[in-house]
């Protein structure tokens, strides 16, 4: 078996071509070799094609192969369009895992490999992707059951990522997107990235982040959004184990970006998933948390969503420019709320930059989403936590 990175751009050229003829015959072609890219045919004459590619914890797609793909679907998207874009978007995905009630501590995000990704970039010019995680603790334990979730669930990605492009033109707006994106009004999609991240027994975390911006409405500044639905399944659920739902987060960290200032503005999120009833009540608080200090100031909002079995509360910090929300689960323990899949649908915006080719590679901001699942005495608890930066290239 040939390593990926090692593969000649001939090599790798031939291979995409005898992927396209299979993909053209059965409308995607899905290839068992590790590290093999191929493509799904799509029927837009300006979308590029699916770029994709599979992997193992052993074996994983490296960064350098996916800015490869990425290169080559907007190559054919210029090719197709007669357009050049004015920057990649792209993402660099990591997880990490632990037990405890502290995200800090655990195993390194160095422990997580792509073990499955796909790009596509659409009638547009908005880009669509996939990524699939997996764990050295997971091979190494002898099952690999995360990593055969992954590859099993692959084509049925890659699949939708060919039905978006297929279906895209130019009337297209935010609201076609993961349904209604609340308070990103006539900004433009620039891309939508799924990750997932199985770990067995304990669960599994998906998110869907839907990265659109307004670059037209002030010369010199860009406003970004992102809208980051997010699905929380327990183990009980996913591996049939004694693991449930113990709390979840969703985290947009603005503030870590390469661009010369940023402007965060008023988050939002929807709850969404199981609630068993009940009237929500709602407070709002200005009171935020500046490092060594508390104040009360009028920088920020938040305010939280009580239900029966859970409390869904928003932590955003505009003095500290990110935007975060927390859900417990007060259930009890082996209550249906627990072994339910819970999901949060936030969105966020922020001002920065405009960017430019000329910068080169440009970080926008990271987004973290995490679990935290409970055993069957709901006394231990072991965390999940997806983190991806997006950013910019050309």
């Amino acid at each position: 078996m040939v390593n990926e990175d090692s593969t000649s751009d001939t090599e790798e050229r031939a291979t995409d071509r005898r992927s396209l003829l299979k993909a053209g015959a059965v409308g995607l072609a899905t290839l068992a070799t590790s590290g093999t890219a191929f493509a799904a045919n799509n029927r837009s004459d300006k979308a590029s094609d699916v770029h994709a590619v599979k992997g193992t914890v052993n074996n994983p797609v490296s960064e350098k192969r996916r800015k490869q793909l990425r290169r080559r679907a907007a190559d054919e998207y210029e090719r197709n369009t007669g357009e050049t874009m004015d920057g990649i978007p792209a993402a660099r995905p990591a997880a990490a895992h632990g037990p405890g009630d502290s995200s800090e501590d655990g195993a390194s995000s160095e422990d997580s490999k792509v073990v499955a990704f796909a790009y596509g970039i659409d009638a547009d010019g908005a880009a669509h992707s996939y990524t699939g995680l997996a764990d050295k603790s997971d091979v190494a334990e002898g099952n690999g059951r995360a990593e055969g979730l992954i590859h099993n669930r692959f084509e049925d990605r890659v699949q939708e990522i060919s039905t978006a492009l297929e279906a895209s033109d130019d009337d297209l707006s935010t609201q076609a997107y993961g349904g209604t994106i609340e308070n990103l009004d006539n900004m433009e999609n620039f891309h939508d990235a799924k990750l997932e991240y199985p770990l067995d027994p304990y669960g599994y975390i998906s998110s869907t982040y839907y990265w659109v911006r307004d670059t037209e409405y002030d010369d010199e500044k860009t406003l970004h959004g992102f809208h980051s639905p997010m699905t929380i399944e327990p183990g009980y659920i996913t591996w049939d184990s004694h693991w449930h739902n113990n709390a979840a987060w969703n985290r947009h960290y603005w503030d870590r970006n390469d661009m010369s200032w940023q402007d965060v503005g008023n988050g939002y999120w929807k709850p969404a998933g199981p609630s068993e009833g009940g009237t929500s009540t709602t407070t709002v608080s200005v009171s935020v948390s500046a490092g060594w200090m508390t104040a009360e100031v009028s920088a920020g909002m938040s305010w939280s969503f009580s239900e029966p079995a859970t409390e869904r509360t928003d932590l955003s910090s505009e003095y500290n420019d990110y935007c975060a929300w927390e859900w417990d689960v007060n259930d009890k323990c082996g209550g249906s709320v627990r072994h339910s899949t819970l999901s949060m649908q936030p969105s966020s915006t922020c001002e920065m930059t405009d960017y430019d080719c000329s910068m080169g590679e440009r970080d926008i901001a990271d987004v973290e989403v995490e679990g935290d699942f409970t055993d069957g005495n709901c006394s231990d608890t072991h965390w999940l936590k997806s983190s991806t930066t997006f950013f910019i290239q050309c």
